[in-house]
C-alpha cells in the first residue's frame, strides 16, 4: 500500500518535531478530530523517579509552570488545521481548567468539562490532601457537529469510567487508556476521517484511531516514545480507507 498524503504530511506517521512545527506544514481545514494531550504546566516530577524505567518520571517537554504561552501556540494551529465542525478533547487537571479553558475559546466553544473518572487513585500528598481519582478533559468544537452514536447509545454522561492503565504496563507515566481514546473517537469522527495527536507519548492515540479505523497524524520530540508507539501499531491493523 502506498503512502497517503494531506498535503506535505503523511498520514499515519510519527513526526520526530515539535508540534507547532510540524502543524503548520498541515493544510487550512483538514483534519477532523483533534485529541490533545498536553504538558499539563505542573513541572511533573514523579516521587518514584529513582525506581521508575519510564523516563517520563523524570520530567516532561514544555511543562514548566509558566507554559500557557506554548499551549496557546498549539491552540492557534489546531484551529487552523480543524475543518469548519469538528471536535478537540483537550485532557488537563482540575486546577489547570482555569488557566487552559480560556485559551481554547479564543477560537472554540467548550461545551464540557468531562471527568474520566479512573476507578483508582494517583499518590500526591498522602496524608494533606484527597486522594485524586480523576482527570479532566475539555470538550469544545468548532462550528458545530453533532455526537455519534456509540455501543447503541447517542447520549452518554460527562463522567466517564475507564480504569486507568496499571503502573506494570505503563511505557509513559501519563499514558492514558486505549479504551477511552477510542470512545472519544468513535464519539466524534468517522471511519477513513483524520485524527490529530499533537503530544503522541508512547502512542496510544495513534493506536486507538488505527483500530478505530481513522487515520493519524502525530508528533512527538522523543525519538525512544516514537519507537515505543511504532511498535504498538506494528502489532495492529492500520487504516486502509
Amino acid at each position: 500500500m502506498g503512502k497517503r498524503m494531506l498535503g506535505e504530511i503523511e498520514l499515519n506517521r510519527i513526526y520526530q518535531r515539535d508540534c507547532i512545527e510540524g502543524m503548520r506544514m498541515i493544510l487550512d481545514g483538514s483534519v477532523d478530530l483533534a485529541i490533545v494531550d498536553p504538558p499539563y504546566g505542573i513541572n511533573f516530577r514523579s516521587n518514584h523517579r529513582k525506581s521508575s524505567i519510564l523516563k517520563t518520571t523524570g520530567g516532561i517537554a514544555n511543562d514548566g509552570v509558566d507554559n500557557a504561552g506554548f499551549l496557546a501556540e498549539v491552540i492557534t494551529e489546531l484551529s487552523r488545521i480543524l475543518k469548519p465542525d469538528a471536535h478537540i478533547y483537550w485532557f488537563t487537571r482540575w486546577d489547570k481548567v482555569p488557566e487552559q479553558q480560556p485559551l481554547l475559546e479564543r477560537f472554540f466553544t467548550v461545551k464540557n468539562s468531562l471527568i474520566w473518572a479512573k476507578n483508582n487513585w494517583s499518590m500526591g500528598d498522602l496524608f494533606g490532601a484527597y486522594a485524586g481519582q480523576y482527570e479532566n478533559i475539555l470538550f469544545a468544537q468548532k462550528g458545530r457537529r453533532l455526537l455519534n452514536e456509540v455501543d447503541g447509545k447517542t447520549r452518554h454522561p460527562d463522567i466517564l469510567h475507564f480504569n486507568r492503565v496499571s503502573s506494570g504496563k505503563l511505557r509513559h507515566s501519563h499514558e492514558k487508556p486505549e479504551e477511552l481514546v477510542e470512545f472519544l473517537i468513535r464519539k466524534s469522527s468517522d471511519a477513513g476521517d483524520v485524527v490529530v495527536s499533537p503530544f503522541c507519548g508512547s502512542g496510544t492515540d495513534c493506536v486507538a484511531a488505527a483500530k478505530t479505523g481513522r487515520n493519524f497524524i502525530s508528533f512527538e520530540l522523543d525519538a525512544d516514545h516514537i519507537t515505543t508507539a511504532n511498535k504498538r501499531l506494528d502489532s495492529i491493523q492500520l487504516p486502509i480507507n
